[in-house]
């Protein structure tokens, strides 16, 4: 009997755990900020080559299972983003459009930062299994796959967008 109940709170803690993770980015992200960073990605994305292959995708296996992603595992796409593309992309670069992105994710990667609980910063499995991959495919040198990456972005602002709402579709989002 002490097993089970024991179960039972661990499994309360979990579910407890993602629903104060959503309250916090809830609380602590504007939706404005992510559709503006939508609307700013897009015109980033206006003047870089398109790829019209709809395979090779960067996110392909995360877009499976985005549901699952937690706040950490949100987190350090952000990183890998940062760390891989957007440093890389726009080293030198001083538009205004490029710097207002920019900031804009600064915030919502600092958001991410006060909303990881702490002492918990375990990847789910799904990401734990992919992000490696990722991070792999953005470090080589292959032409054209950080602008890839970039273009696919809007997913992943999509999920942290999802993230603060379970019950939220995509489409009131845009």
């Amino acid at each position: 009997m002490r097993i089970v109940t024991l179960l039972a709170l661990c499994a309360l803690l979990c579910c407890s755990q993602g629903h104060k993770e959503e309250e916090c980015l809830n609380h602590n992200i504007q939706l404005p900020l992510i559709k503006d960073m939508i609307n700013t990605s897009e015109l980033l994305q206006k003047p870089l080559d398109r790829d019209n292959r709809p395979f090779h995708r960067i996110l392909g296996k995360l877009k499976k299972c985005y549901k699952k992603l937690n706040v950490a595992d949100l987190k350090r796409i952000l990183e890998i983003y940062e760390e891989h593309v957007f440093l890389k992309m726009w080293k030198n670069d001083t538009h205004h459009s490029t710097k207002k992105f920019m900031d804009s994710f600064m915030r919502l990667k600092n958001v991410m930062e006060i909303c990881e609980p702490k002492g918990q910063k375990t990847l789910s499995i799904c990401a734990r299994e992919n992000l490696k991959t990722i991070e792999d495919t953005l470090m080589t040198d292959e032409p054209g796959v950080h602008i890839k990456a970039m273009r696919e972005f809007r997913s992943v602002l999509v999920w942290i967008s999802l993230a603060m709402d379970r019950s939220r579709t995509h489409e009131k989002i845009q």
